[in-house]
């Protein structure tokens, strides 16, 4: 499955690597994204220039979005991932 389209143009000066150089774990997580959205964030592709950033960064951001409900924070799965669509648009993110 490619997740790229010939559509795509540069997000940054930096050179974002190619989708055959980016680490396995980054393309899985590509296909989830493309899967679920059509298309992969931009934030994927420049997290792949340090892949180990990006499994970080992601392991933390799926514990705040998945993980148990505390005595401090009660909220479902769906009211965060509400708080993380009025942040976005707060913030003009796109996705």
């Amino acid at each position: 499955m490619s997740v790229t389209s010939e559509s795509d143009q540069a997000i940054s000066h930096l050179r974002v690597p190619d989708e055959e150089e980016w680490p396995h774990e980054v393309r899985e997580l590509a296909e989830l994204f493309t899967a679920k959205l059509g298309f992969v964030p931009n934030i994927l592709r420049a997290f792949a220039l340090l892949p180990d950033h990006f499994s970080g960064w992601w392991a933390y951001f799926d514990d705040l979005m998945t993980g148990p409900a505390t005595a401090s924070s009660r909220l479902t799965r769906a009211q965060r991932e509400m708080v993380a669509v009025v942040v976005s648009a707060e913030n003009d993110c796109h996705y």
